[in-house]
């Protein structure tokens, strides 16, 4: 997002100016042919005006810069003395003894005392200075509201990329701990499982520096994963992917899918035949739905375990507010986790 920048704010200005000059120098005649006439200039209204705009910007520019503070009324009223009393010693100079000297004339009849003179002079000069500081909290109140839209977005990109960079570590390290396993005992698996990790890899390092990818990418990334596990155990597990995609190329946030499948590898019981894993993927134009069931393993324990889905309601809290319904049962015995998001 642009901030309010000064080519506009310089055409605002010339607006307002163009509105006054011509309000200021154009009058109403009713009583001729033409409604509207050119009012007589003369060295007073040009004074009035140079006067005018010197109080404008000196408000504009300094006064209300340094004096405005919501928190300090009499700051504020000290920089508004100050202007008007800039405009009425400026005009009084100029007008009743510049003018005077160098004419032999004034603005006022001769006699005005200096109190009516004063009470006369605040109405002129409230007009530029009501106008200026009018502006000045307008072009203002709207740049800060844009800098904070802009600090709100920088602070979410921040906050996604240091999730992401949550997911990333949490599932190598699991996924090194799986291997040196293998390694350990020496196990013909250990080459698999390194080779399907560097095809993992791939994946964390290129597609999740995209702020979107495909659908289908993902779930080849955890169908690489599940076969990791597979390698892994000693044992058969049971995980059944189903996938019900109407376009494997619908661009989706990356990682929105992986936390559900990690989740249930890491809490749940894989070699039950009779109670395998399901993990249910649709997606059409309109909805994504994601559907997870296990069976929880309650002698497994993991101090970080709740970090994959605390991250994700985070994520779709970011790429999809208002947009979706995440639902997650745990009765002590069977996991399920229902996610629907409007696309």
């Amino acid at each position: 997002m642009k901030l309010f920048s000064r080519q506009k704010e310089i055409i605002v200005h010339v607006i307002y100016w163009l509105i006054f000059i011509f309000g200021y120098f154009i009058k109403l005649q009713p009583e001729k042919k033409f409604v509207f006439g050119f009012d007589e200039v003369t060295l007073f209204s040009i004074s009035y005006l140079f006067i005018t705009i010197s109080t404008f910007y000196l408000n504009y520019l300094y006064i209300l810069k340094k004096f405005i503070d919501i928190k300090m009324l009499s700051k504020f009223l000290i920089g508004m003395i100050l202007i008007f009393t800039y405009f009425i010693a400026l005009r009084y100079l100029l007008e009743e003894v510049l003018f005077l000297h160098l004419f032999g004339t004034g603005n006022y009849f001769e006699g005005t005392t200096i109190q009516y003179y004063i009470f006369d002079n605040l109405h002129w000069a409230s007009i530029p200075i009501i106008a200026s500081t009018i502006m000045w909290i307008v072009i203002n109140f709207i740049r800060t509201l844009q800098k904070e839209v802009v600090l709100n977005e920088e602070k979410k990109k921040a906050e996604i990329q240091f999730l992401k960079s949550q997911i990333n570590p949490h599932f190598i390290f699991n996924t090194l701990n799986n291997i040196y396993s293998m390694v350990f005992i020496k196990s013909e698996k250990a080459l698999p499982a390194i080779e399907k990790l560097s095809e993992i890899m791939r994946f964390t390092t290129y597609e999740t520096q995209k702020e979107l990818i495909p659908i289908g990418s993902e779930i080849k990334y955890i169908e690489s994963f599940i076969d990791l596990e597979r390698i892994r155990n000693i044992k058969q597990i049971h995980i059944q992917l189903l996938t019900e995609i109407e376009n494997e190329n619908q661009m989706l946030p990356p990682y929105l899918l992986l936390p559900f499948i990690e989740n249930c590898i890491k809490h749940g019981i894989l070699d039950d035949e009779n109670n395998p894993v399901v993990f249910s993927i649709e997606s059409d134009e309109k909805k994504l739905i994601i559907e997870v069931e296990n069976k929880i393993n309650n002698k497994l324990k993991d101090a970080h375990s709740g970090i994959g889905l605390s991250n994700l309601r985070k994520r779709l809290e970011h790429y999809f507010p208002n947009q979706h319904k995440l639902e997650i049962i745990n009765d002590g015995v069977i996991f399920k986790s229902h996610l629907e998001i409007e696309l």
